[in-house]
């Protein structure tokens, strides 16, 4: 995997206002990692500009996370941030290509499985068992 650490750019400007954001907010590293729901070893090296531990994706994921978090940053900014990182684009489109269609499941009739079959069975037998007694007592008078 490719070296990548703190230059000059979008992400250098980012990760510095993070790590600013969270001193002036009084929070420690341990803290907006319990916020973030992130490695408290991913913060720290995140803030001191090592993006070697993770591949850049996933880099740029728990960046956004922690910018989140904190308020800060742009799409313009995220997008350059992305950029330096070498993502593409692609990776991070919202809608399917026009061509993709997805598949969706035949909710023509429902899918039972496990409890909701044996359900099923007791509950039309119980039915059975009803009309069969209601109609044994009409036959009878």
């Amino acid at each position: 995997m490719a070296e990548e650490t703190l230059g000059s750019g979008s992400l250098e400007q980012l990760v510095r206002a993070l790590k600013n954001a969270r001193v002036e907010r009084n929070l420690s590293i341990d803290e907006i990692g319990r916020l973030v729901k992130m490695p408290s070893t991913h913060i720290e090296r995140l803030e001191e500009g090592d993006f070697s531990f993770l591949p850049p994706l996933y880099v740029f994921s728990f960046i956004r996370k922690y910018a989140a978090e904190l308020g800060i940053g742009d799409e313009a900014m995220f997008r350059q941030c992305r950029e330096e990182l070498g993502i593409p684009g692609a990776k991070f489109s919202t809608k399917p290509s026009a061509s993709v269609t997805p598949e969706l499941p035949d909710t023509s009739r429902p899918a039972i499985g496990g409890k909701g079959r044996k359900v099923m069975v007791i509950a039309t037998v119980a039915a059975i068992v009803i009309i069969g007694t209601i109609l044994y007592f009409f036959a009878r008078h």
